[in-house]
């Protein structure tokens, strides 16, 4: 079939016949859920955004014809008639589908045809591509070459690489990040690289950052005649013979080009950066003067410019630097000869919880794109969805944004819980978490705090499920060393109300904020906490971040215990403390540490050093000791990245871990003995939800491979007998996070995947 589309594709073929339609939608649903997978039901946890839209392409003639690009999230396309947007890259309609093509670096349409759109996808491996559809994205076509594509990595905001020539919708450029610039003639079927003595490969990992065609220059051949490139490293370079030649007509190798727009006259836009003691600018090009000129930017110090041009009146710009907030947002009506400071008002129709965040006080800036078929409309993708304003040339010099984010899911997800008779929680990158009292209902705020925060981990009471404790950290102590002295407030907590409401952790600041991340656990009868933060490895190895001036020195990666609802902290005994327990915050998947849910006082703590410990607490964490038997093997996995440890709800001693490509393993007696479950070649992510009968064991759920398969399995027979839910839960392809089940509904599960946030399945046949 895909070799069948990949033909139909050159611009001027027929329509996709409509039996090839037809067979492509009764296989979609076949190759998303796979051959023999449970009859499921599958809906979002609605978010509501939450992800980088790190850019976005308007058709230049087609109202309404709008995508969008994620960092992590994938290619939607906008529905003007119900408001929202549409994921489009599907498992059953996509060639060799892989979870790397939900990193989008760029976009391009075809103003010839707007049917046509190309997207170049990857996540920083060299089997990057470009995805060809003829149909707005409901199918998808690979003609098999293959670069280094690079969708969230730095310089992932802005203009586009990939560019299509608006007389000739089979003409498409692709600037690259390490390989130079490359061009097809037959709708990315094959692909030729420009020579780098005309055009060179640029510096950094940024290389071709832009390619634009200036529609006003004419046509040579049936193709347009003038073309621009920006190329970190180097500069812009321009061509007036459709390609064939180019010349170097503005030098700069110090500063990297961060955004770069054109109008319909041919005027064109860079953004370059700082660097090397130059400052950020804005600079004009015309194919008048090809040198161009620098703009009287709007602040004397900027950040990374981002510009917008109307593309019916080159006169019309806006500007903003890293972030849209007040005093950093600016239009020109005299085409950037003076400037105006705009306010900026936010309006939430739909997803209503980024008024709930301090999000309106940095509003990172993906780009900002004027709308070429509504005059003065201008829409902003940026760091927790997509904005538009109606009209940025008003009289008012206020631009008032609406969040259009509907259908945007878009966060990576970390964790979540369903507590038994409450509402699943959830923990997420960047916005904490979330409280979903319906699914179809979008959150009215995060959970513990406003800030810009990563919750990793969430735990409830088995005995007392209302009862649930959270993980959230400062996203920014990722990025910085520990021993800067942090002094935010601490953002985890608990909640004794079902995630209701929630109370943080006291203590002094010095004493919370040297932790963060990891995983948590509170025991069956919420008597005590146990944290397990994560610790960057070369920080925990440095006997110089043992202890503060004044403080007690206390080791930093072993469990730590509260028993009065995380006011204070005591480090355990038993465990060495460095590397090997859980050192890395971003690793969303990982599980190292669980409470029993039925057993007062008793956790459980598996590491991978060596070839796998397991430990276990009898005293609410305060003491760990080996547990007896041999543990699930880890060494030569990834388990350090995957492994997650789980006890099961309602029966005191069972704990089941999983080790990667060393399977699933179970224990009865606390970690006396370990048995593999049978079948499972691999497993990732798992968890349990209600048994199949009255007194039966609980139903355990697996991002695992079965008999060669991945996808999401079920057993419920504690791990004898294993069956299919769906080998792309929803049709979605990209990583897994999270698999757990719910308690309180039979066969309900929910996935958590790596940048499409959560999405719940019930049995289409309700088994309750």
């Amino acid at each position: 079939m895909a070799a069948v589309f990949g033909m139909l594709l050159a611009f001027g073929a027929p329509a996709l016949p409509a039996q090839f339609a037809a067979a492509a939608d009764r296989q979609e649903n076949t190759r998303c859920t796979g051959a023999g997978a449970a009859d499921y039901r599958w809906q979002p946890l609605r978010i509501g955004g939450g992800g980088f839209v790190t850019g976005l392409v308007v058709h230049p003639r087609t109202p309404g014809v709008v995508y969008g690009r994620e960092d992590v999230g994938g290619l939607v396309r906008w529905d003007e008639a119900t408001s929202s947007w549409k994921q489009l890259l599907r498992a059953g309609r996509v060639p060799d589908p892989r979870a790397a093509d939900y990193g989008v670096e760029s976009v391009a349409v075809a103003a010839s045809a707007d049917r046509v759109v190309y997207a170049a996808v990857g996540d920083g491996g060299p089997d990057g591509r470009v995805l060809a559809s003829r149909d707005r994205g409901a199918h998808w076509s690979d003609g098999g070459q293959r670069w280094l594509v690079e969708g969230n990595n730095d310089y992932r905001t802005g203009p586009e690489r990939l560019a299509v020539d608006p007389a000739d919708a089979r003409t498409v450029y692709f600037g690259t990040r390490t390989q130079g610039l490359y061009v097809s003639t037959d709708a990315a079927r094959h692909w030729t690289r420009v020579a780098p003595a005309q055009l060179p490969t640029g510096t950094g990992g940024i290389g071709v950052v832009s390619v634009l065609f200036d529609p006003s220059a004419g046509r040579a051949h049936g193709r347009t005649r003038g073309i621009w490139a920006t190329v970190a490293g180097a500069g812009v370079y321009h061509s007036t013979d459709a390609g064939h030649r180019w010349q170097l007509v503005y030098p700069e190798t110090a500063r990297t080009p961060t955004d770069a727009k054109i109008a319909d006259d041919g005027t064109l836009l860079v953004a370059f950066g700082p660097g090397a003691g130059a400052a950020s600018s804005i600079r004009r090009f015309t194919a008048a003067e090809p040198a161009g000129h620098d703009l009287t930017t709007p602040l004397a110090r900027g950040g990374s410019w981002f510009v917008a041009v109307e593309p019916g009146d080159s006169t019309r710009l806006l500007a903003a630097d890293d972030a849209v907030r007040a005093g950093h947002l600016f239009r020109s009506a005299d085409g950037g000869a003076s400037w105006q400071p705009l306010g900026l008002t936010l309006d939430y129709p739909d997803a209503s919880w980024p008024k709930a965040t301090n999000e309106s006080g940095w509003l990172s800036t993906g780009t900002l794109v004027f709308d070429p078929t509504a005059p003065g409309r201008v829409w902003f993708p940026q760091g927790i969805g997509v904005w538009r304003a109606a009209d940025a040339f008003a009289a008012e010099p206020v631009l008032h944004w609406r969040f259009v984010s509907a259908g945007i899911e878009e966060m990576v997800t970390y964790d979540l819980v369903a507590p038994p008779g409450g509402d699943p929680i959830s923990a997420v990158a960047d916005r904490n978490g979330f409280r979903h009292t319906h699914p179809g209902t979008y959150p009215a705020a995060p959970i513990l705090t406003d800030q810009f925060s990563a919750g990793t981990s969430l735990a409830y009471a088995g005995l007392n499920p209302r009862y649930v404790v959270a993980v959230s950290s400062d996203t920014r102590a990722q990025y910085a060393p520990l021993d800067a002295g942090w002094t935010s407030d601490p953002a985890s907590g608990y909640s004794t109300d079902g995630g209701a409401t929630w109370t943080r952790f006291g203590g002094p600041k010095s004493e919370i904020t040297r932790r963060y991340g990891g995983n948590i656990a509170v025991s069956a009868d919420a008597s005590s906490i146990v944290w397990m933060p994560t610790i960057p490895a070369d920080y925990a190895a440095d006997p110089a971040n043992a202890g503060r001036p004044g403080e007690q020195a206390q080791p930093l990666n072993v469990p730590y215990v509260s028993r009065d609802n995380g006011r204070t902290w005591t480090a355990a005994t038993g465990v060495d403390p460095g590397p090997g327990i859980h050192d890395m915050i971003w690793w969303g998947a990982k599980r190292a540490l669980t409470a029993d849910l039925a057993a007062r006082g008793t956790f459980y703590l598996a590491t991978t050093r060596g070839d796998g410990e397991f430990f276990r607490s009898t005293d609410g964490g305060s003491t760990w000791a080996r547990a007896t038997g041999t543990p699930p093997p880890t060494a030569g996995t990834d388990a350090h990245v995957f492994g997650q440890v789980h006890a099961v709800p309602g029966r005191a001693g069972n704990v089941w871990e999983s080790t990667a490509q060393g399977g699933l393993w179970y224990t009865r007696d606390g970690g006396g003995s370990w048995t593999r479950a049978a079948g499972v070649q691999q497993a990732r992510a798992f968890g349990f939800g209600r048994a199949e009968t009255p007194g039966g064991y609980p139903t355990v759920f697996a991002n695992a491979e079965v008999g060669g398969v991945w996808g999401v399995w079920s057993s419920t027979d504690r791990g004898a007998t294993w069956t299919l839910t769906a080998r792309h839960p929803a049709c979605y392809y990209t990583g897994v996070n999270v698999v757990t089940g719910d308690m309180d509904a039979s066969g309900r599960v929910y996935v958590g995947f790596t940048g499409n946030g959560f999405v719940q399945g019930d049995p289409a046949r309700s088994r309750h």
